[in-house]
């Protein structure tokens, strides 16, 4: 769990880490953004990760979603901002790590990179 926290608290954000303006200023500059868990990933953990939630601080059981933590409530990344002007989405799909069917791509994500 340690080097997770670690991946965590430099990409999410979190535990105190200062975040480099540049992530907030090149994440306003995307049109949408949409974030995909596979409900049944083996690869990434916690799956929830995949939205941006993680453990809470000093243990491996119990999630802080995206909406409780300090990326979200300080908007460190501008996810907030985006989520407020609906350009921001999260889907699910019941499949391990990246194995993603077709139509799955044709029906959910094709779509959203036509805006």
């Amino acid at each position: 769990v340690a080097n997770l926290v670690f991946i965590s608290s430099g990409i999410n954000a979190e535990y105190g880490v200062t975040v480099n303006p540049e992530y907030k200023q090149n994440l306003m500059r995307v049109a949408n953004i949409t974030f995909v868990m596979f409900d049944k990933d083996t690869m990434v953990i916690p799956k929830e990760s995949e939205w941006f939630g993680f453990y809470k601080p000093g243990q491996s059981t119990e999630l802080v979603s995206l909406e409780e933590s300090e990326i979200w409530s300080q908007d460190k990344l501008g996810l907030k901002e985006m989520s407020s002007q609906g350009r921001l989405s999260f889907l699910k799909i019941e499949a391990d790590h990246l194995r993603v069917p077709a139509e799955f791509w044709t029906d959910e994500i094709i779509p959203r990179l036509k805006d």
